[in-house]
């Protein structure tokens, strides 16, 4: 959206293969964008970068299991474990981390995205369109008066008890400049926060489930530290294995996860792809890319190969 840059948009092409996706990510920094478009960054692509991942003998990874705001689903879990244990075969130090809040990330990333009160991305609409289900939801609670936001934040505070969902719902409205400027500080000095944990933890690199479930019709929202991610399938979902167990209760979750389990099947998505993601930091597109390709070649030689799609 035009002039939203307290949560940038991002490049995200999709391939069918991981060589297809170097490819790509290759060719295009090497047409040196920044001849053209004064926002790209002038950094050709850095070979040494792929060729030190290639001919590292020992990761060290950080591994985030939950948020913390939605557990993961039974597939994702295991799709994370089994890449865990593919890389822990090959020798490489898997530790689970309790990084900085993510789910201070989703409440400033979530007020900045739509800190106009959604007037932006309404402004470009023409007469027949309509919107995403997602967007429209929240267009429509920003267009509420205050007031009766107020009382929404509080009944779910208070009555339903989810201080989850409230510290969410509790600033989706239209910002001053002033309130703009705010959360922007604070999204910096959460960046912050982040760079000086990773310096001293000292990771190759992150992996974390995608998302919460499997592939399903939903809503996102970008990345509030603008690190480098790529996504892999590593599974499917499988019917039997995949169940959410007796003691699930989803009366019990907070407003997001209900949000992210209404959908989840096992049963209906056996089949489905499920991936992970590698997390770099910023401006490391050729280092995620490389590790990528170490993380399939340990799936592999642990019989965990991801089927690709078969084309003619």
């Amino acid at each position: 959206m035009p002039g939203q840059e307290g949560i940038p948009s991002v490049f995200s092409p999709m391939t069918r293969t991981l060589d297809d996706l170097i490819y790509f990510a290759r060719s295009f920094i090497g047409m040196k964008c920044w001849q053209w478009d004064h926002s790209v960054h002038p950094l050709e692509w850095r070979e040494g970068a792929v060729e030190q991942i290639r001919e590292s003998k020992r990761f060290k990874v950080g591994v985030l299991r939950s948020d913390g705001v939605v557990d993961p689903s039974p597939a994702c879990a295991r799709a994370l474990e089994e890449t865990v244990s593919a890389l822990r075969s090959q020798g490489h130090d898997c530790v689970d981390i309790s990084p900085p809040s993510p789910y201070l990330a989703l409440q400033i990333a979530s007020s900045l995205l739509n800190s106009d009160g959604c007037r932006t991305f309404l402004s470009f609409f023409r007469t027949g369109e309509t919107n995403d289900p997602g967007a429209r939801q929240m267009s429509l609670y920003m267009r509420l008066p205050r007031s009766l936001k107020y009382l929404h934040f509080l009944w779910v505070k208070y009555v339903r008890r989810d201080a989850v969902w409230a510290g969410l719902l509790e600033n989706w409205h239209a910002k001053s400049s002033f309130e703009q400027w705010k959360l922007v500080s604070k999204r910096e000095s959460y960046k912050a926060t982040w760079h000086e944990w990773w310096n001293r933890e000292g990771y190759d690199f992150l992996l974390t489930p995608v998302n919460a479930t499997p592939a399903v019709p939903h809503k996102g929202m970008k990345e509030a530290l603008d690190y480098s991610c790529g996504i892999m399938p590593v599974t499917k979902v499988d019917r039997d294995s995949d169940q959410l167990p007796e003691s699930f209760d989803f009366k019990k979750l907070n407003g997001v996860a209900k949000g992210a389990y209404a959908h989840y099947d096992s049963k209906a998505m056996h089949g489905l792809p499920v991936a992970v993601q590698i997390v770099g930091r910023r401006l490391e597109e050729e280092k995620v890319l490389a590790v990528m390709q170490r993380v399939s070649d340990a799936l592999e030689s642990s019989g965990k190969r991801y089927p690709l799609l078969d084309i003619d």
